[in-house]
């Protein structure tokens, strides 16, 4: 049966959904926490995000996982700089780069 119209999968998916799945934490909030929270089905994520979420929604659960990274962060390094997470410390850093960048492009200044 083909998709009605109003269907979330007729409409075309816009540039700020696709950026924000290129952000691990975003994949996570919105795959994960939303699709537990009962906020999105979890059929076809990217589509329900799309077609649920305003662009400001989604700047805003950047802004939020990106103080969650940041914390993260602080959390794991030490006050002379090191840490005794190497591992977990690059994730969180590479998730914050991911975050910095896409609201970098969307966040109006």
């Amino acid at each position: 049966m083909p998709p009605r119209k109003g269907d979330c999968k007729m409409t075309k998916l816009r540039q700020i959904v696709k950026d924000a799945f290129k952000c691990d934490e975003l994949v996570h909030q919105f795959g994960e926490i939303d699709v537990e929270d009962g906020l999105l089905a979890g059929v076809d994520v990217m589509a329900e995000v799309n077609a649920e979420y305003h662009d400001d929604a989604i700047i805003a659960q950047a802004e939020n996982r990106l103080d969650i990274a940041y914390d993260n962060i602080r959390d794991l390094t030490c006050s002379d700089g090191s840490t005794g997470h190497p591992y977990d410390l690059a994730i969180h850093k590479k998730e914050a780069r991911q975050l910095e960048r896409f609201l970098k492009k969307y966040r109006v200044a």
